[in-house]
């Protein structure tokens, strides 16, 4: 069995217009799944709303003040930030949803295909220039590849360099994302593997209890990296909004 045969996508249902192909596939499914999991997981928690609140409603309000708190106001600012907090939440409640489900046999992780990162990674990077654009009009977007503290003459070396740094910030969310998902998930998976490939109760015995303990360690990763392409995300919305320029 190829070790990476897990994570090529299958077409299930096949869908095509001439040349424009909608085909569902493993990885369409899993997308809705995951989406569709954690809004009946958020719906049946915050379902009965009170003053004195329930187990529910304590998870939902700890998860809103951490990502107003720690997500939002700290790199974007109270003042700015209440309008922001649906996005970068949905943006880490996202990420987290489509990371957490391929753990579940069977399902696909969205993730660990370049696509799903870099799409969310370009949306991030369109938002934060058409904010910057919003705010602070053509000469706010040019100043930061053209800081006024830069001498004029020095615009030929400090341009290329901004423009660089402009283009290299979503691709840091899109490459960090997929490499740890890619690289967690194919661990998990060798390790079940070679109890097929040997078929060994012998192997079992030591593979399976590193393999659970890989498969808690790949949580921790899946929430780390959700929170940092979350933190990451305001970050970069946060210079948008209070340019250092």
């Amino acid at each position: 069995m190829e070790v990476l045969e897990h994570f090529h996508q299958e077409v299930i249902f096949e869908i095509k217009f001439g040349w424009f192909d909608i085909s569902i596939t493993n990885l369409t499914i899993s997308l809705f799944a995951s989406a569709a999991l954690f809004l009946i997981l958020l719906i049946l928690l915050a379902r009965k709303p009170g003053v004195v609140p329930g187990k529910g409603q304590v998870v939902i309000e700890l998860m809103l003040t951490f990502i107003k708190r720690n997500l939002v106001y700290n790199m974007i600012g109270k003042k700015e930030g209440d309008r922001w907090v649906p996005l970068v939440g949905g943006i880490f409640i996202f990420v987290l949803a489509n990371n957490l489900i391929g753990l579940i046999p069977g399902l696909y992780t969205p993730t660990l295909n370049p696509m799903v990162p870099l799409t969310l990674a370009v949306i991030v990077f369109l938002i934060v220039q058409v904010t910057n654009l919003r705010m602070h009009g053509i000469r706010g977007l040019a100043r930061t590849l053209a800081p006024q503290a830069v001498p004029s003459w020095m615009y030929v070396i400090v341009v290329p360099i901004e423009s660089i740094s402009m283009i290299a910030k979503p691709f840091s969310l899109f490459i960090r994302l997929t490499a740890n998902m890619l690289a967690g998930h194919t661990i998990i998976f060798v390790l079940y593997s070679l109890i097929l490939y040997f078929k060994n109760y012998f192997v079992a015995v030591p593979v399976i209890p590193f393999a659970v303990i890989m498969t808690i360690f790949e949580i921790f990763v899946s929430a780390i990296q959700a929170y940092i392409f979350a933190v990451l995300s305001a970050l970069y919305i946060g210079e948008a909004v209070r340019p250092k320029h």
